[in-house]
């Protein structure tokens, strides 16, 4: 066949023909010569195009359509280029190429052809025209052919390719259009596949789209087609998504192709085989490594052959996310102990924490926790790593499947968090290394530890922790050197994470309750409420007991004139507590409130910051408590109510188990209510030990923070707080390294900045607090749901409470509205008739208190402190998780 200057066929095609045959056919010649599968065909080069311009005199009448399309109306626009394409497909096309068409349509032996569009500007570095051209499939007639060659000449000015150019600058007389023609493949499936992601930009997988039949159905958007992505490296299916397919495109005897109603049955199944989207992943990745750069490439499949119809570069590609962008933190339920901003001391704490309960979690379950992140700052608080803790999840057997959004209530953001995870890719989230072999050896191992961790091995941890506190409060702060008691912050560093060599037990208090849930709402229909009260009433919880003692002092002040009238006056606890010394029933109040003081005086708000003073030293703090308290007596009586509660309880933990006759049911209830119980306990109560071997470290750290004071090392004793305790020990040697108050002074700064900034509950990606968009509150809501987590109904006056370190008290039948509570909110949940929080779960703080005061309780709520108003009347329905606002 002698060569050409109007058609080349694709094999033949240089890369000195570009401007000859454009980029589309450009790409096809060069897989075609690397011997990648393309069809095979010929390219119509752009002077034939030129020539059917010129034999019909259509170049004038381009200019003067661009002439007027420069002054016309919008609306106007669409005629003057009907008319256009119109005299381009009208006339015939020339002898000379025709013939030639003619000639290389009957050597291709084609059953049916495709006739292509390719622009001569066509995916430049900047641009892409994918789609803006026609594509004509199933031609089976040479008549056909050549008029769908006009068609694709014509297709240069339709008004999307026309706008996209006039919007871009491009010359539209510049722009030319060569075709191709190539053999059809008449294919099972067909589709397109990504060297990237081009949603999320990520080079290292590769995105394939597959539809049955012909592709001009995904193309056109009419089917959702199949999606598989996989990783680059390994060819590995990531994820795996089979959609409804319901129509198919197949060439029909008219020369086109016609719609098919695809079977219900077959429209579920995949469209293509586990061997055929590696095989098409593979080809993807060579035809990437031969271009250079992230290709779009269409494709279909015939049999077990599959065909390359196509390939351009991506032209619009977001940036690949960093590692920071893809990680979700959430400050749920660290905001429980830690709301506030963390203080380098607390950092010390804090990494012995993960070190020391973490990691060997972790590692129990068969998890080499290197290189992971479980938890970070933003804007100086403590968040989890949440993408990190969905990857652990995602490897332990089962649990993947469980839905975690039904304890999110109705908090948004936590809700958007675990959507988005469900939604990810396995290797999109931090590659945690898990060995199953470990997991099912230990797996034994672990369930006979659970069995065996009986109630009385809790309290006797307890008892050890107690003791190991003891022994630290022992210690002679007077008579010790500042090198010593640096040593003992150290050591009880070591304590705290001591608690974790007993972490069998400490995740016994975390799954039995969950179970008990299931095995009440199978064997006893229930919706969570007589679960809630079978955890009502224990008696041994600190924290509970803190808030019904409170309420014993103040009644203990109430019964006598003297010591009422003096807590009542306005005097602070400074001026009240000699005049008190001066009674015989002052000073048996005093005894009582030191009682108090040496049982609870540990507890705080956001106790676990060692920078926060405690209620020992804060004793105006509870002072105004016990006021408040005294004024509500009359109005409840919460230690009534208690020992009602406690009474309830044991009622109904009888009619359980005569409800269930089955012995062997009846026996695995007995177990999993009296571990649940024990375990509300001793995970208050484990938890109250720590705080006070804090507490007892707190008071070293001021006695150390005195002395530097003292020398002149520090400014202010407080700013022992902001050294980290790994710095404390080269300081009270005189070996620092660093200049201590300018390091302080830029902390504080940081800590200040810090403060004035409120980061979200959930944070996706790198915070930036400048860019932050809060979320939208709709203020006019009536109705708010949640998780219910303590069962039972009320209704009262709200009373919105935010931090409990200010003058506002919950009064007497009053619902409690708050952010989220920790041991220092216990008070403020002894007059309250309900409880609505912001945040919490199951097994928080706050829910494992109201269950034992028989309190209803709902909490992750969301907005409730942003929508509810103190003085509102609202309705709680704890045990549907709904909050009402009735007036």
């Amino acid at each position: 066949m002698q060569k050409s200057q109007f058609i080349i066929p694709l094999q033949a095609i240089q890369d000195s023909h570009a401007s000859a045959v454009g980029a589309k056919a450009r790409s096809l010649a060069k897989m075609s010569r690397l011997a990648f599968p393309v069809p095979a065909g010929f390219c119509i080069t752009a002077a034939a195009y030129r020539r059917h311009l010129g034999n019909n005199d259509i170049m004038p009448r381009i200019q003067r359509a661009l002439s007027k399309l420069g002054k016309t109306a919008p609306e106007n626009k669409s005629a003057i280029l009907c008319a256009l394409r119109q005299a381009i497909v009208e006339p015939r096309i020339s002898d000379a190429v025709g013939k030639e068409i003619a000639l290389h349509y009957e050597a291709l032996h084609a059953t049916r052809v495709s006739v292509r569009s390719s622009a001569t500007a066509e995916d430049l570095p900047d641009h892409s025209f994918a789609g803006l051209y026609e594509t004509y499939l199933g031609i089976s007639k040479l008549e056909g052919c050549i008029e769908a060659v006009k068609k694709c000449w014509a297709s240069l000015w339709t008004e999307r390719a026309y706008g996209y150019r006039q919007k871009n600058g491009f010359d539209h007389l510049a722009v030319n259009m060569a075709v191709i023609v190539q053999s059809l493949v008449e294919a099972d499936a067909s589709g397109v596949m990504f060297t990237a992601d081009p949603a999320s930009g990520r080079r290292g997988r590769i995105v394939i789209e597959a539809c049955f039949g012909l592709g001009s159905t995904l193309v056109s958007g009419k089917v959702t087609p199949d999606r598989f992505v996989i990783n680059k490296k390994t060819l590995k299916t990531v994820s795996r998504n089979v959609a409804e397919k319901r129509i198919e495109c197949v060439p029909n005897e008219s020369g086109s192709v016609k719609e098919l109603t695809v079977r219900s049955d077959r429209g579920s199944t995949c469209s293509i085989s586990s061997a055929t989207t590696r095989n098409l992943a593979n080809l993807a990745k060579r035809v990437e490594g031969e271009f250079g750069c992230p290709q779009d490439i269409e494709w279909a499949v015939r049999g077990r052959k599959i065909y390359l119809l196509q390939t351009r570069p991506i032209t619009a590609l977001p940036p690949e996310k960093s590692w920071q962008d893809r990680q979700i933190w959430c400050s749920i339920p660290a905001r429980e102990v830690l709301p506030d901003v963390v203080t380098p001391i607390m950092l010390s704490v804090i990494q012995a924490f993960e070190d020391g309960l973490i990691g060997p979690a972790v590692r129990m379950l068969g998890f080499d926790d290197r290189d992971n992140r479980f938890h970070g700052l933003i804007a100086g608080r403590l968040y989890f790593n949440l993408s990190t803790w969905a990857s652990v999840i995602r490897s332990l057997p089962r649990l993947r499947r469980y839905d975690f959004r039904k304890l999110a209530g109705s908090h948004r953001g936590l809700l958007e968090a675990l959507e988005t995870l469900e939604n990810t890719d396995d290797d999109e989230l931090p590659q945690v290394r898990f060995s199953r072999l470990q997991f099912i050896a230990r797996s034994p191992l672990i369930i006979v530890g659970l069995l065996a961790n009986t109630p009385g091995k809790g309290r006797s941890i307890i008892a050890k922790i107690s003791s190991d506190t003891e022994k630290w409060t022992r210690v002679d702060l007077p008579n010790s050197s500042t090198e010593e008691i640096v040593k003992c912050c150290g050591d009880i560093i070591t304590d705290f994470g001591r608690p974790v060599g007993h972490m069998r037990y400490m995740l016994t208090t975390f799954v039995i309750l969950p179970i008990l849930y299931i095995a009440c709402g199978r064997w006893l229909c229930d919706d969570g409420s007589c679960t809630g009260r079978l955890l009502a009433g224990l008696g041994d919880t600190n924290d509970a007991l803190a808030g019904l003692d409170l309420w014993r002092l103040a009644v203990a002040a109430d019964t006598s004139p003297e010591v009422k009238d003096l807590i009542l006056s306005n005097h602070d606890w400074r001026a009240i507590e000699p005049k008190l010394s001066q009674t015989d029933s002052g000073q048996e109040f005093l005894r009582s409130w030191r009682q108090f003081m040496d049982r609870h005086g540990h507890h705080c708000r956001a106790e676990l910051e060692l920078y926060n003073p405690r209620w020992v030293e804060t004793p105006d703090y509870i002072l105004k408590l016990v006021r408040g308290y005294i004024r509500q007596i009359g109005k409840t009586d919460p230690i009534q109510r208690y020992s009602t509660l406690a009474q309830e309880r044991r009622q109904l933990e009888q009619q359980c188990r005569k409800k269930l006759r089955n012995p062997i049911k009846r026996a695995i209830f007995n177990f999993l209510l009296v571990r649940s119980q024990q375990g509300s306990i001793f995970r208050e109560n484990v938890k109250s030990e720590v705080i006070k071997l804090l507490t007892v470290m707190r008071r070293m750290l001021l006695e150390i923070g005195r002395r530097l004071t003292e020398k002149g090392v520090l400014q202010h004793e407080d700013d022992i707080f902001f050294l980290r305790l790994e710095e404390l020990d080269s300081i009270v040697r005189g070996k620092r390294e660093f200049d201590i108050n300018r390091v302080i002074t830029a902390r504080r700064a940081e800590y200040d900045k810090n403060k004035a900034i409120m980061p979200p509950d959930v944070v996706f990606g790198k915070y930036d607090p400048e860019k932050c968009i809060r979320e939208v509150i709709d203020a006019d809501v009536k109705m708010l749901t949640g998780l219910a987590v303590s069962p039972g109904v009320a209704t009262g006056k709200a009373r919105v409470i935010l931090r409990t370190d200010n003058d506002e008290q919950v009064l007497a039948g009053e619902i409690l509205v708050a952010p989220f509570t920790d041991p220092g909110w216990t008070p403020y949940f002894i007059p309250a008739a309900a409880i609505v929080m912001d945040q919490g779960g199951l097994l928080s703080h706050g829910s494992i208190v109201a269950r034992e005061y028989g309190i209803p309780a709902v909490v992750n709520v969301g907005w409730a402190t942003k929508i509810i108003k103190t003085g509102q009347t609202i309705r709680v329905d704890a045990n549907q998780g709904l909050i009402r606002i009735l007036r």
